[in-house]
């Protein structure tokens, strides 16, 4: 007699579970389902976190651990002065247990966002409250339009970061009580990852050629300049919304020329043909710096990430202004 073979393991009279009366099957399947089900409410549920910009969703990523699931509420490529919410996002925020933005005036949607819900119900932590700096005087067009009287590009200096850090540890435990042991040390490991970038900018931009960076764009870098000891000179101050006029371009290339600077940066996420003009002028190269507010879809695939793109800043900045 041929032996019986079967597909895969099915009860039978021989077995256990075979050998129940079916009111018994019943109860152990009921039992198992209730067990399943306490497992699953045993363990805490994550905490929703959404950041505006990458360097809170990254910070709030490494804070968190597996406690939480961060994620950033612009899509990629989206610019966080002109974006505009849909209503999956407005779905999204009511869902979230936190939401990290940066403030003074960065995200000028927010406020009216807000407004969709009751007071109150949406969570939020103001990373760089109190932080801040005036923003650059000079540059075209940057009376008329702009964040304010403060720089909101804070996450450009290593050393706030740090701070910011420190709050979105805070802000977590107490969300999350069980979980502060770990935002601390997780916060920890994180500032000295900050301290480490920083260093690594201090002694990359130590000894260069040029101390000043001709931006031609709007005045993203000031802190990262003042941070280490260099000029930032931006053809339109901190507004991202104006235009240079022709007489901005024109004192740009007379500054230029006088200075004997044959360097221009501009932002990664503006066209070059400002930079390339100006470039042309004076007979000079172009390098782009990355804002880290955000990263391209391209990017994102890529696995770019805000260390990621500081490093890239600070080998363009080693380049552009002759550093040893």
């Amino acid at each position: 007699m041929m032996p019986q073979i079967r597909d895969g393991f099915k009860p039978g009279r021989g077995s256990i579970i075979g050998g129940m009366r079916a009111p018994a099957r019943f109860l152990l399947a009921a039992a198992l389902a209730a067990a399943a089900v306490t497992a699953a409410a045993a363990a805490p549920a994550k905490l929703r976190v959404l950041a505006t910009v990458l360097p809170l969703k990254e910070f709030a990523a490494e804070v968190a651990g597996d406690r939480a699931e961060v994620s950033l509420l612009l899509p990629p490529g989206a610019g966080v002065h002109t974006w505009q919410p849909r209503p999956g996002d407005i779905a999204r925020l009511a869902e979230c247990d936190l939401l990290l933005f940066i403030g003074s005036g960065l995200e000028p949607w927010l406020p009216g966002l807000l407004k969709a819900f009751p007071p109150g119900r949406v969570r939020t932590l103001e990373a760089a409250a109190g932080l801040g700096l005036p923003g650059p005087g000079g540059g075209g067009g940057e009376e008329a339009h702009g964040h304010g009287a403060l720089d909101p590009h804070v996450w450009l200096d290593f050393e706030l970061d740090q701070r910011i850090v420190e709050r979105i540890a805070a802000e977590l435990g107490r969300l999350d009580p069980a979980g502060e042991a770990l935002f601390t040390a997780n916060a920890a490991r994180l500032a000295g990852r900050l301290r480490g970038l920083d260093a690594a900018y201090r002694r990359g931009l130590d000894g260069c050629r040029g101390r000043t960076v001709v931006l031609a764009g709007h005045g993203a870098f000031g802190y990262l300049a003042r941070r280490y000891g260099l000029v930032q000179m931006s053809l339109y101050g901190l507004s991202p919304d104006a235009q240079p006029r022709p007489r901005d371009l024109m004192a740009a290339v007379d500054f230029c020329r006088a200075e004997g600077i044959t360097t221009v940066f501009f932002e990664n996420s503006v066209a070059p043909d400002l930079s390339r003009t100006l470039a042309r002028e004076i007979g000079g190269r172009v390098f782009v710096l990355h804002s880290g507010h955000n990263v391209t879809r391209e990017q994102q695939a890529g696995g770019a990430s805000f260390f990621g793109l500081m490093e890239e800043n600070l080998a363009a900045l080693r380049d552009g202004l002759g550093c040893r």
